[in-house]
């Protein structure tokens, strides 16, 4: 005989807010090496498409490095 399995327990979201968190918090830091950097090395900075992509990639990675936190929270084994 067979024993029924229990309901899932419901996904904690604090481990996901906290990644997106870290995630977010590294792409503003990055973001602001990536403005002060050239400025403090003296060369022309410029607000540029290239400095916009590079923003946007960072924060393309945090969406993504959120949804993996997400799905591996799901799919991680309850602890006993």
């Amino acid at each position: 005989m067979t024993q029924p399995t229990a309901p899932a327990a419901p996904v904690k979201r604090t481990s996901t807010v906290r990644t997106f968190a870290e995630g977010l918090g590294l792409d503003v830091g990055l973001a602001v090496v990536l403005a002060i950097g050239p400025t403090l090395a003296g060369a022309d900075f410029a607000w540029t498409r290239a400095y916009w992509l590079s923003v946007g990639l960072l924060a393309g990675k945090t969406a993504i490095q959120t949804a993996v936190a997400y799905v591996a929270a799901r799919k991680a084994v309850p602890k006993a």
